[in-house]
C-alpha cells in the first residue's frame, strides 16, 4: 500500500511543479513529449531533485526503520505545504517540494530495502542452512565452475558445481504440502548437470539459506549485493539426481527473449574466442570475455587484482567508457549514411540495448546504458539534453529502480567522476592550455588538442576518485591517472577489433581470422602496460580507510582547488589540504592509547586466523579455511587491510592441516613478511611428502626467500609490549593425530594471557595437564581448541585454564550442534559463525574488553 501511494505523491508534485508556472507558459506550451523533454532539459530542476532523492536515501539508510509510514506522512504534509505556498512564495514552494522528494526517497528505499515482502523467501528462512525441496522456474543456463581458487586449489579434488538462477514459485515440506512462495535464488549442484534452458521448470531439493551479512572489515557484503539483485538467498544440491528439469515449450515473450539471449551470449563468446593463438589462451580468453561480454571469468582474479592495485579495475568491467567507445563506433558508421541524426539516435537506443540485454548486464553496464538512451531520447525528440541534466535524469532513474546502489562504490565513483568532468574538466583545461582550439589546422594540431583534454580529463577523474578509492579500498593509486591516459587508446583499439569480430564471426567467418592477430596483440599490449605500472614504486599507496565525512570534505577541497581564483583562497585551501592530510593519517600515528594486545579473530569458516597486534607490531596464528582455500585474497587480505595492517612481524602455523594454512602464501605476497614460524612436526611432514599441500607450502616460503623457523616447547618471541612463549609441543613428541601436534602459546601484555591451542585434541591436552601446573595453564583469553569439539577432556582443559572470555571459529555444522552452550555460558563467548569477526582488546591498565563485527557493523 505504502508503495502507491508514494507513487501518487510523485505524480502530484510533478503536477504541482509545472503548475507553478501554468500561467506564465500557457500559450508557449509545446505539446506532448517535446514539452516533458523541455521539462527535463531544465538542468538546474533535474539536479537538485536527483539530490534531495538521494539525501532522503541516505538519511533512511542511516536511520534504519522498516516502516515506510513516516516518511510518507512527511512528503504528504511537505506537498499540502508547498501547495498552499506555491503562489507567491515560489522559493518557498520550491523548498517544500525538494523536501517532499527527499521524504520520497526515504520511504523508497525502506520499502525496496529495509522491509521485505510477506511470502518472500526471504521472509521465512534464515542464515541457518535449512533442508527444502522448491519448485519453480529457471532463469539461466547451468554455468560450470570450478569449486576453488588461490594458491592451495591444486589440493582440491573436488569436480566443478553448475550454478544456475530460478524463480521460486513453490516451497514443499516433508508431508508434501505447497506453500506458494516468491523470490529469486541462486542454485548450486555440486555435479555438472545437463544443459537445459532458462524458462524450463524445475524442481530441486537441497539446503537452503540466506546470503550472510559481510562477517570481517573490508568484507564484500554479499547480503546487500544479492538483496539489489533480488536473490533470497542460496539452495546447495548435493546430486544431480535432486534437480528435476521439465522442459516447456517457449510460448511466452519473456521465455523467448531469455533463451536468445542465452544463445546468443554463447555465441559472441564463441566468436570472440575462435581463431585465436593457443599460447595464454586462459587469462586472455578471460580478460577478452570480461571487456567485451562483461563476464567474470576465475581466471580473471589475479589480473583483476593487478589492474586493481594500478587504480585501473574500471578497465576490466562495462562501463560508460566501454560503451562511450561503442556508440561512437556506431555513430561513425551511421553518418556515413546520411541519414538525419534523429534516425542515428534510434537505431543507437537499438543497437545499445540489444548489446546490454546481450552482456552479462551488471550495474555499472546499467548505468552507462542508461545514460546514453537518455541522451539519445533528446535527440530523437529535436532537443539536446545537456549533459548536466543527462547525469541527473541518469542518477534519478537508477535510484528509483534500485535505491540502495547510491552506497555502492561503482555508482559513486561513475557519477562522481562524471560530474568532475562535466564541471571541473573545463576549468582546469582553460588554466592549464588556454581555450580550445576549435578550429586546428592540421592533424598534428588536432591530436595535440585531444592531448591537453586529456589530461586535463585524466587529472581530474583520478583526482575525484581519490577520495572515493581510499573510502572504499584503503589506497591511493598515483599512477592512475597516466595509466588511463595510456591505457586509452589501447582499449579503443581492442574494444572496436573485438566487436568487429563478433560481427564478421557471425556474418563472415573467414574474415574473423584476420582479425584474431590484431586483436591477441591489444589484450597482450594492454597487460604488458598495466603488469609495468603495478611494477613501479609508489603504485599502489595503502591509507587508512577514511570516513564519509573526509571523503565528501576532500571531494569539496579538490573542486575548491580547481575552481579558486584568489591567492587568499587559495591560502585557505593549503590550509585546508593540511588538516585533511593530518585527519587521514591520524589513525596511524604511535599514540599513548593504544592498547597493549589486541587479537581480531576473523571468520573464515571451518578455518582460523588470528591476528594480533601489540606496540606497533603484528603476528598471524593460523591462517586459513577449509570452506574457501581462497579465503586470504577474498577475506583474510581485505580484513587485515582495513585493520590498517601493512607489516608481518611473523606467522605461526600450528600444525599441518591444509584449514590453518591455505591463505599463508597470499600473505606472504601481499605483506612484507618477517618469518613463518612452523613446528618440527610440521617440517618433518613436509620434508617426508614434498607433494603434500605442507610441503608445498615450504617450497612456494623457499621460492620467495621467506625465512622458516622451528618453534617447540620452551621458546619464546617478543611482539610488541607482549612476550609469546610456546607450550607445546616438544621436539620429540609423538601422536596418532595431526591435530595433537599443534602449537600451544601463551601471549602475555599488561598482566594477562591468552592461550591460543590449534586444534589440540585429547592427547595434547592430557600431556599439557601433566606437564604443567594449573598456574602455567591458566588464562584470561583461550582459544576454544579444535574449533569447539565438545568431549570430557576439552571440558577439563577448559575449567583448568578458567578463562573470562572463549574465542571459537567454526563453521555453522559444529555450531549447529553447540554442546558449548551449557558450560561455557557464565563466560564472555566470540564465535565466527554467529557473530562474525571478533575482537578483544586489553588496554594498558588490563581491561578486557570484546567486540563483535556484526554488532559494530549493524545499522544504527
Amino acid at each position: 500500500m505504502a508503495r502507491y501511494v508514494v507513487i501518487i505523491i510523485m505524480g502530484n508534485g510533478l503536477g504541482l511543479t509545472r503548475g507553478n508556472r501554468r500561467e506564465e507558459n500557457a500559450r508557449e506550451r509545446p505539446p506532448g513529449g517535446r514539452r516533458f523533454i523541455e521539462w527535463l532539459a531544465d538542468a538546474p530542476r533535474v539536479s537538485l531533485a536527483a539530490g534531495a532523492f538521494a539525501l532522503g536515501i541516505a538519511l533512511a539508510w542511516w536511520w534504519g526503520g522498516v516502516s515506510a509510514w513516516p516518511w510518507v506522512t512527511g512528503a504528504w504534509v511537505l506537498l499540502v505545504c508547498a501547495a498552499m505556498l506555491r503562489r507567491g512564495h515560489s522559493r518557498v514552494c520550491g523548498c517544500g517540494m525538494l523536501l517532499t522528494i527527499a521524504a520520497l526517497g526515504g520511504a523508497w528505499l525502506t520499502l525496496r530495502h529495509h522491509r521485505v515482502p510477506e511470502g518472500h523467501l526471504a521472509s521465512m528462512i534464515g542464515e541457518q542452512p535449512v533442508a527444502v525441496r522448491m519448485r519453480g522456474v529457471a532463469t539461466s543456463s547451468p554455468v560450470v565452475r570450478d569449486t576453488a581458487s588461490g594458491s592451495m586449489a591444486v589440493f582440491n579434488f573436488q569436480p566443478p558445481a553448475s550454478y544456475f538462477r530460478m524463480r521460486v514459485e513453490a516451497l514443499a515440506s516433508r508431508d508434501g504440502a505447497v506453500a506458494p512462495v516468491s523470490g529469486d535464488i541462486l542454485v548450486r549442484c555440486d555435479e555438472t548437470l545437463p544443459r537445459f534452458r532458462p524458462g524450463d521448470r524445475v524442481e530441486v531439493i537441497g539446503t537452503f539459506r540466506r546470503f550472510p551479512p559481510a562477517s570481517n572489515p573490508g568484507e564484500f557484503d554479499r547480503a546487500t549485493y544479492a538483496r539489489a539483485l533480488d536473490q533470497a538467498g542460496m539452495l546447495r544440491v548435493g546430486q544431480r539426481e535432486l534437480v528435476t528439469i521439465e522442459p516447456v515449450e517457449r510460448s511466452a515473450p519473456s521465455e523467448t527473449v531469455n533463451f536468445w539471449r542465452e544463445r546468443l551470449r554463447a555465441r559472441a563468446g564463441a566468436w570472440i574466442r575462435s581463431d585465436l593463438p593457443p599460447d595464454k589462451r586462459n587469462q586472455r580468453d578471460a580478460l577478452l570475455a570480461a571487456l567485451l561480454l562483461g563476464e567474470r571469468e576465475p581466471e580473471l582474479v589475479e589480473l583483476n587484482e593487478t589492474f586493481r592495485r594500478t587504480g585501473l579495475a574500471h578497465v576490466l568491467a562495462i562501463s560508460g567508457m566501454h560503451l562511450g567507445i561503442l556508440a561512437g563506433l556506431i555513430l561513425m558508421v551511421l553518418r556515413m549514411t546520411g541519414r538525419s541524426s534523429r534516425w542515428h539516435a534510434l537505431v543507437l537506443i537499438v543497437l545499445i540495448v540489444t548489446y546490454v540485454g546481450i552482456i552479462e548486464a551488471r550495474l555499472p553496464v546499467l548505468r552507462a546504458a542508461l545514460m546514453i538512451c537518455v541522451g539519445s531520447l533528446g535527440l530523437l525528440f529535436g532537443r539536446r539534453l545537456r549533459l548536466p541534466s543527462l547525469v541527473a535524469l541518469s542518477g534519478l532513474i537508477l535510484l528509483a529502480w534500485k535505491p540502495s546502489q547510491l552506497f555502492d562504490a561503482g555508482f559513486q565513483l561513475s557519477f562522481g567522476v562524471v560530474l568532475g568532468l562535466v564541471h571541473l574538466s573545463p576549468v582546469l583545461r582553460r588554466a592549464w592550455f588556454g581555450p580550445r582550439d576549435q578550429l586546428a589546422p592540421t592533424g598534428g594540431a588536432m591530436l595535440l588538442e585531444w592531448l591537453k583534454d586529456s589530461v586535463a580529463g585524466g587529472v581530474v577523474a583520478w583526482a575525484v576518485a581519490t577520495p572515493l578509492v581510499a573510502h572504499h579500498f584503503g589506497m591511493i593509486t598515483p599512477l592512475a591517472a597516466l595509466g588511463s591516459i595510456i591505457t586509452l587508446p589501447v582499449v579503443a583499439v581492442l574494444l572496436g577489433v573485438g566487436y568487429l569480430k563478433m560481427i564478421f564471426g557471425a556474418i563472415l567467418p573467414s574474415a574473423g581470422l584476420f582479425l584474431g592477430a590484431p586483436l591477441v596483440i591489444a589484450a597482450d599490449l594492454l597487460v604488458s602496460v598495466v603488469e609495468v605500472m603495478d611494477m613501479l614504486p609508489l603504485a599502489t599507496v595503502r591509507v587508512p580507510f577514511p570516513g564519509s565525512a573526509w571523503t565528501l570534505l576532500t571531494m569539496t577541497l579538490i573542486a575548491g582547488w580547481v575552481l579558486h581564483r584568489t591567492r587568499l583562497q587559495r591560502r585557505a585551501l593549503w590550509g585546508a589540504t593540511v588538516m585533511l592530510a593530518a585527519w587521514l593519517w591520524w589513525p596511524v600515528l604511535p599514540v599513548s592509547g593504544s592498547p597493549a594486545l589486541r587479537i581480531d579473530m576473523l571468520s573464515v569458516g571451518d578455518g582460523s586466523c588470528y591476528v594480533v597486534r601489540s606496540g606497533g607490531a603484528c603476528a598471524v596464528f593460523d591462517a586459513g579455511s577449509s570452506t574457501d582455500l581462497d579465503a586470504g585474497r577474498s577475506t583474510i587480505i581485505r580484513a587485515m587491510e582495513r585493520l590498517g595492517v601493512s607489516r608481518v612481524d611473523f606467522i605461526a602455523v600450528s600444525h599441518a592441516n591444509l584449514d590453518h594454512f591455505s591463505a599463508v602464501i597470499e600473505l606472504v605476497e601481499r605483506f612484507d613478511m618477517g618469518e613463518v614460524l612452523l613446528t618440527p612436526q610440521f617440517l618433518e611432514a613436509a620434508a617426508r611428502d614434498p607433494l603434500s599441500p605442507a610441503g608445498y607450502l615450504c617450497s612456494v616460503l623457499n621460492e620467495h626467500l621467506v625465512a622458516i623457523s622451528a618453534v617447540r616447547e620452551g621458546d619464546g618471541r617478543s611482539l610488541g609490549d607482549s612476550t609469546w612463549t610456546w607450550l607445546h609441543p616438544r621436539r620429540d613428541d609423538v601422536f596418532s593425530l595431526v591435530n595433537d601436534t599443534s602449537m600451544v602459546v601463551r601471549v602475555e601484555a599488561a598482566g594477562r594471557s591468552v592461550l591460543l591451542t590449534g586444534d589440540i585434541q585429547r592427547g595434547a591436552m592430557i600431556r599439557l595437564l601433566d606437564r604443567f601446573p594449573s598456574n602455567r595453564l591458566d588464562a584470561d583469553v583461550l582459544e576454544l581448541p579444535h574449533h569447539g569439539s565438545h568431549h570430557d577432556a576439552a571440558e577439563t582443559f577448559v575449567r583448568i585454564v578458567s578463562p573470562q572470555v572463549v574465542m571459537q571459529s567454526t563453521g555453522w555444522t559444529r555450531f549447529e550442534r553447540d554442546a558449548w552452550a551449557a558450560p561455557l555460558a557464565p563466560l564472555e563467548r566470540l564465535v565466527t559463525v554467529r557473530d562474525g569477526a571478533g575482537a578483544v582488546i586489553i588496554d594498558r591498565a588490563g581491561t578486557i574488553r570484546v567486540e563483535r563485527f556484526r554488532e559494530l557493523s549493524s545499522p544504527p
